[in-house]
């Protein structure tokens, strides 16, 4: 039996939800999401690399970098993307971008930092350069031979630095000049490009086509560059084509909406995780900043620049609430005229939330209430 959809009740959910919204709506525009990352610098025992930056002689320590965010306890891997400038071991790091850097050549880097350490394995880098550590080599040894030579392949391409591939390691043994040597070459010879990942998102498709037939809403695609997004719903489920309960849908995937009896409105709920991306650019700041408290926020200045170089699991969350409307019953189908049967689309103002990437551990979302209209039926 075909039901003519009742929308008269929806007019004031509309402007009380429009009304709700809109707060949180400015906010996102004036920028006030999440606070970028920020934590202190760690500093461990490295090698002296020796080599020419334009063609002059450069000796610098590659010594082995973490940064240990705020609120956390991990300490990440870094790199120096800056040779001329120093360490500012007293400040902490915030979380800047590629064009506020003004680094080179970033892209590079990042396809070094995926191809080199830690990403992959001390042991698989050297051998992968076709180099073996010494015997005598610990763990240690090892992976402070690996950092070394990502580190030299960074400053080539951020620094235009030349490691002394005969003699690269100042007070080393051959065996480690030799593998530094190795790492970097392996590295800056075969680097590609891999962009920086500005946004992860999960976005919500489908909402103004959307209709209801056979007992169900839909269908709603899921956009997603952050993997699998997991799926839940408060006043009803959530079905695929087929019928069956969705919990995990893929970028692309479709999904139904079926309310609880009695229901009229649907909370749903979406979740993805993701690595935080290889490639995020810190500067030295100041506490003052950090806290807000600062009249001209610093950020950078003299200080050398870091590259994150470790991926970390975050989780990017979104909701969205819809009032949907079942629709009247119709008058008997022998009285009603010959045309396609009428459908209930959701519709609403904005149902795309875009989520800043950045490292932040928990990503905030906004809450979007798709509204019901009438669809004409064809003539």
């Amino acid at each position: 039996m075909r039901r003519h959809p009742r929308l008269a009740p929806l007019a004031a959910l509309t402007a009380a939800a429009l009304t709700a919204l809109a707060p949180s709506a400015a906010k996102a525009q004036e920028g006030d999401g999440p606070a970028p990352v920020s934590g202190d610098i760690v500093v461990e025992a490295g090698l002296e690399l020796r080599g020419s930056v334009d063609g002059e002689q450069w000796n610098t320590w590659a010594n082995v970098l973490g940064l240990t965010p705020h609120g956390g306890e991990e300490t990440l891997r870094v790199y120096c993307i800056d040779i001329r400038a120093e360490l500012d071991g007293d400040s902490p790091y915030i979380e800047g971008d590629w064009e506020e850097s003004g680094v080179a050549n970033l892209e590079k880097v990042r396809w070094v930092l995926f191809n080199g350490y830690p990403n992959v394995t001390a042991e698989t880098l050297l051998a992968e350069a076709g180099a073996e550590p010494a015997v005598d080599w610990d763990e240690a040894r090892t992976e402070r031979v690996a950092y070394a030579g990502t580190q030299a392949a960074v400053w080539h391409f951020t620094d235009d630095f030349a490691l002394d591939v005969d003699d690269a390691v100042i007070g080393g043994d051959e065996e480690q000049s030799a593998g530094v040597a190795a790492v970097y070459e392996h590295l800056t010879a075969n680097a590609g490009r891999v962009p920086d990942p500005s946004e992860f998102y999960i976005e919500l498709d489908g909402v103004e086509g959307a209709s209801y037939e056979d007992d169900r809403f839909g269908p709603y695609t899921i956009r997603s560059t952050a993997g699998p997004v997991t799926m839940s719903a408060d006043g009803g489920g959530l079905i695929d084509a087929e019928g069956r309960e969705v919990e995990v849908l893929d970028d692309g995937e479709d999904f139904f909406i079926v309310l609880d009896e009695g229901s009229e409105q649907i909370t749903v709920t979406a979740h993805a995780s993701y690595d935080l991306p290889v490639g995020r650019v810190f500067m030295a700041t100041t506490e003052e900043t950090l806290m807000g408290e600062a009249a001209e926020p610093v950020k950078s200045g003299d200080s050398q620049m870091l590259i994150l170089a470790q991926p970390r699991a975050a989780d990017i969350p979104a909701e969205w609430a819809f009032a949907l409307q079942l629709p009247e019953e119709e008058p008997p189908a022998e009285t009603a005229p010959e045309a396609a049967p009428p459908k209930l689309p959701a519709t609403g103002a904005s149902l795309t939330t875009v989520f800043a990437a950045g490292l932040a551990l928990l990503v905030g979302g906004l809450t979007v209430l798709a509204l019901a209209r009438q669809r004409t039926a064809a003539e």
